[in-house]
């Protein structure tokens, strides 16, 4: 066994935060392990108070329910701790000659100055987040995990007009007229439909003045799609007056991503438009079910900072939840799970998760958040979108282009 340089230690989250001599004395006191292939580093259920870290080799996640997750060390992720909720709710094994580091986890909460005290990481559905276990908000992630897994949480419903249009949709007999017999039971989306259809981006010749000329326009997937996309905006609702701005700010968000999504589609041309819009409006959808359940824990509720932990460490896994329930496809579900991994890698072709990653980026460009955010150029998704050239601003001279054509897209959504 050997020290870990300050070099590597510097590396580590939250140990980055220490000074150069705190990280000298740690680097004096921590040894590095070695295992060879197959030996389990960590067992289900754990409690021993202690962080991993991986230096070199890959790593094995298993979770009670049977998901697996593989970490290298040559990523991102391997500059947080593994499996560190405790109880652990994985087991972790090498699966190739690994080097790692184990470290106390009081020796880290004393040398963290007190603002970052007792920061650890998490890891849920794969995302590795930092997170403060001491602090109100694992109260509210222990019990919305404990009512997930016992089938108790309460999700949104998908509205009825949408359920209904997709069951005729799998009839091969519905035309347009039947179709629009089922949108026309709700007014407000009949209205946002036909105005959907007279917009620069669907406008024909002469304008549509009837539900059933609108979906004649649209065509029936798109009228689908778009069915669906105006009736999530009902969801976006909370009694609750403490997080109703939370809430609007949620579908503000959703929408911008939306519209922007709608407009790369358009751009690359390989995905299809409609459902680039789903996937953005869809992409924080498991924040929904968390804001309505977060109503019960005021100490939470009333501390943003508090909140957004919460909403970070399980958006991905409680959307993923929702959208099975409704049916969804696979590569809707990924949107929820993987919306905020920046540093994603996938074999193969871009994908939905891929847009709506690039598509948040660009619209947090100029905001504080991007400064706790990679840039496009050192996205991964970028790269497989092969999106064109960035400005000096680093956002995307195609969409820099498209201003008149994403605000139409918004409008369209707002209704």
């Amino acid at each position: 066994m050997s020290h870990p340089s300050p070099e590597i230690l510097k590396q580590l989250n939250p140990l980055h935060h220490l000074s150069d001599d705190q990280l000298e004395l740690l680097s004096r006191s921590l040894k590095t392990y070695t295992a060879g292939k197959g030996l389990m580093i960590i067992e289900l259920g754990d409690t021993t108070e202690f962080s991993l870290y991986l230096l070199k080799g890959r790593v094995q996640l298993y979770s009670e329910d049977g998901r697996i997750s593989e970490i290298s060390a040559d990523t991102p992720k391997a500059q947080n701790p593994i499996a560190s909720l405790i109880p652990r709710r994985y087991s972790v094994e090498a699966i190739s000659p690994v080097e790692y580091l184990m470290v106390d986890n009081a020796l880290i909460k004393g040398l963290i100055s007190d603002d970052e005290e007792g920061i650890t990481a998490t890891e849920i559905d794969g995302e590795i987040k930092p997170y403060d276990k001491d602090s109100a908000e694992n109260s509210l992630t222990e019990a919305l995990l404990a009512d997930l897994d016992e089938d108790k949480l309460v999700l949104p419903s998908l509205p009825d007009v949408a359920v209904r249009v997709g069951r005729a949709m799998r009839d091969e007999n519905t035309n347009a007229r039947k179709l629009a017999e089922i949108v026309q039971t709700d007014p407000a989306i009949t209205t946002k439909l036909i105005r959907a259809a007279n917009s620069p981006l669907y406008a024909g010749v002469t304008p549509v003045d009837s539900c059933a000329a609108a979906i004649v326009r649209l065509g029936a997937d798109t009228t689908h799609k778009l069915v669906l996309t105006f009736a999530l905006r009902d969801l976006f609702n909370t009694r609750s007056t403490i997080l109703k701005d939370h809430m609007r700010d949620l579908w503000t968000h959703s929408v911008k991503v939306s519209a922007v999504c709608y407009i790369l589609s358009k751009v690359t041309k390989r995905f299809n438009p409609e459902h680039a819009m789903l996937a953005g409006l869809l992409h924080d959808i498991g924040n929904v079910a968390i804001l309505s359940y977060a109503e019960r824990f005021p100490e939470v509720a009333n501390d943003a900072e508090k909140l957004d932990q919460v909403v970070a460490d399980m958006r991905g896994r409680i959307g993923s939840v929702i959208l099975r329930n409704w049916g969804f496809i696979e590569d809707l579900i990924e949107v929820t799970i993987h919306a905020e991994n920046w540093l994603r890698e996938i074999e193969g072709e871009a994908d939905y998760a891929d847009l709506v990653i690039v598509a948040q980026l660009h619209t947090f460009i100029g905001s504080p958040a991007m400064s706790s955010l990679p840039s496009l150029d050192q996205v991964p998704a970028f790269g497989r979108l092969n999106l064109g050239e960035l400005t000096p601003k680093l956002s995307l001279k195609i969409l820099d282009k498209a201003d008149e054509k994403i605000a139409h897209a918004e409008a369209m959504l707002m209704g």
